[in-house]
């Protein structure tokens, strides 16, 4: 499969991990369209974007956000959200620049 490159959306509920990390569930589907182990993604919620890599553990694979990012997104428990999410791939070096 070709790796995404234009990105992809997804909805999940923002839910409460171990250690009372907050994150969103990323389904199987989306991590198989990555097509990447550890994939650094910019995701972007309720038009906020951020830079952040998918945590795989053994309840699945995760997007973690932190509290700070949760407010500049105004990302709320117990309520779904439309995740967009594309490969944070390094720009290339073109002639002349």
């Amino acid at each position: 499969m070709i790796p995404i490159t234009a990105g992809t959306r997804f909805r999940a509920e923002l839910r409460r991990g171990a250690g009372g990390s907050f994150g969103f569930a990323v389904p199987l589907d989306v991590i198989v369209q990555l097509g990447v182990g550890r994939p650094g993604v910019v995701v972007t919620v309720n038009g906020y974007s951020f830079r952040t890599t998918i945590v795989r553990t053994p309840r699945g694979h995760w997007l973690r956000v932190t509290p700070w990012r949760r407010i500049a997104a105004r990302i709320t428990t117990g309520r779904h959200h439309d995740i967009d999410i594309e490969l944070n791939l390094p720009r290339r070096a073109t002639m002349g620049s």
